[in-house]
């Protein structure tokens, strides 16, 4: 084995500490020096100017310059076009950004700003104020994060918070005033006209027109209502009652350049009709001498339109408008791909109990006929609770959670085409209601793991066979007894 003699360890630890000197002073050469990204505990103003006194205010981002004025007014404009529909919140806030800006640390006279991002920097502002007009260069980051370089033109360089640049990462498109979107809360209908037709949804309380007033959502075909989920349709509806900008693409599209963006021929047409509720005055006060108002409810409309795809958002805009958006594209695939069938109710069987006088069962061949009765019970501090109890031949049968049990179970698929098979159970329920004074539920045979659900003549739904055999051993323990 080799050793090494002392006097060659020295040299080798010597030229090893030479050669992290050089790496060291390498790195110190081409980084800014330390002190420089390091900030202190105390900050100073190095800029400000009185924001009431600004009358132009120009900045450029990502090769995107934009310059906008203000008038003796306060108003704020685009002199390039003078119809472009400014949100004045935003040059706002940049004089507002500018009206003190502090520095954590000076690095005076430095020999190179391309070493700080200022030759070519993230944004160059320029703001005129009174007779004076500044010009700010936002540059890159500090080593340690949080802080931005800054130029005022001064011939030093600033550590400033990184947020100014914020203010300021904008185009012309992003300043746009959009358009606002009504709160649709009231509704009465939903329309969506695409090239496959169109489907419409109606929304009636208490209409009388399903089994269970539970239903408010209908899908009106040619005038005849059909009950929907309502869930689903709720979920439908509120893609469009939900509905927000992602951007502007354009302020003034006319019917020429609609075209582009596939609006010239909507893919999808959506009309909402809803009710409109303001506050008016009634010329009356209350005792207190406060002027008194009342709801005053207006019938109003918000129709959409949707054009091309582009990437994953579509264009939209309001019909008549001439500006035009970007909206998510899962909205367009949803409401381009709504069908009324896809809407309808998953429910097995939904009744309200309380209309319910009396219930039918057919089982094993055999038909028992059930009388529901109200009880009343008071507790000991004099409240009064109602139950509904069950009877059948003059005994009570605790049948209410058996019946509880037929609506919570879940539909496993659906088939329209289906002819029932030999019946597993039916159920006939009697209500206290002029249109529907019946509701037939009938579980029959469809497959080795499903049963099909035929719900007042109409068969559709499939439940799990396991599901109901177990209710069906449920119901058969009850009544033996």
């Amino acid at each position: 084995m080799t050793t090494m003699t002392r006097g060659k360890k020295l040299f080798v630890l010597l030229l090893a500490l030479v050669i992290l000197t050089g790496v060291t002073l390498l790195v110190a050469h081409l980084v800014p020096d330390e002190d420089e990204s390091t900030a202190e505990d105390t900050s100073y103003i190095i800029f400000s100017l009185d924001p009431d006194q600004v009358t132009q205010l120009s900045w450029t981002y990502e090769d995107s310059t934009v310059t906008l004025t203000k008038d003796e007014n306060s108003n704020w404009s685009y002199p390039d076009d003078e119809a472009f529909p400014l949100d004045a919140s935003y040059p706002d806030a940049m004089v507002q950004a500018l009206k003190e800006v502090s520095a954590t640390k000076t690095i005076e006279s430095p020999e190179n700003l391309a070493g700080y991002g200022l030759e070519e920097a993230a944004c160059a502002i320029s703001v005129t104020a009174g007779d004076s007009t500044y010009e700010l260069r936002i540059g890159d980051e500090t080593g340690l994060g949080g802080q931005r370089y800054l130029s005022l033109g001064d011939g030093n360089v600033y550590l400033v918070d990184a947020d100014l640049l914020e203010d300021f990462s904008l185009g012309l498109y992003d300043i746009v005033s959009m358009e606002s979107i009504p709160s649709m809360t009231d509704l009465t209908s939903v329309s969506i006209e695409t090239t496959s037709g169109t489907l419409t949804l109606d929304y009636l309380e208490d209409s009388g027109l399903a089994y269970s007033d539970q239903y408010t959502w209908f899908w009106n075909q040619d005038g005849e209502e059909a009950p929907l989920d309502t869930d689903l349709a709720e979920d439908l509806v509120s893609t469009v009652t939900g509905l927000t900008w992602n951007a502007c693409v354009d302020y003034q599209a006319d019917e020429d350049s609609l075209g582009t963006y596939g609006l010239d021929i909507p893919a999808a047409t959506i009309t909402v009709e809803y009710t409109e509720s303001t506050q008016v005055e009634t010329n009356e006060t209350d005792e207190n001498g406060d002027p008194i108002y009342e709801t005053q409810e207006t019938p109003a409309t918000f129709v959409l339109e949707l054009g091309d795809y582009d990437g994953d958002t579509c264009y939209a805009r309001i019909s008549g408008s001439s500006m035009v958006y970007r909206v998510d594209g899962t909205v367009a695939d949803t409401l381009l791909a709504a069908k009324g069938e896809d809407l309808l109710p998953q429910d097995v069987v939904l009744m309200n109990w309380s209309d319910v006088t009396s219930v039918e069962i057919n089982l094993d061949g055999t038909t028992y006929s059930l009388e529901k009765t109200v009880q009343e019970e008071t507790d000991e501090d004099g409240n009064t609770t109602e139950t509904y109890v069950y009877q059948l031949d003059g005994q009570t049968v605790d049948i209410t959670d058996a019946l509880d049990s037929i609506q919570d179970l879940e539909g496993t698929g659906s088939d329209t085409d289906a002819t029932p098979g030999t019946e597993e159970l039916s159920f006939t329920f009697y209500q206290d209601k002029e249109n529907f004074p019946t509701v037939t539920l009938v579980f029959s045979q469809y497959d080795s793991s499903s049963c099909l659900v035929t719900l007042n003549g109409e068969s559709r739904l499939l439940v799990s066979r396991t599901d109901l055999l177990d209710l069906v051993d449920t119901l058969q323990d009850l009544l033996a007894e």
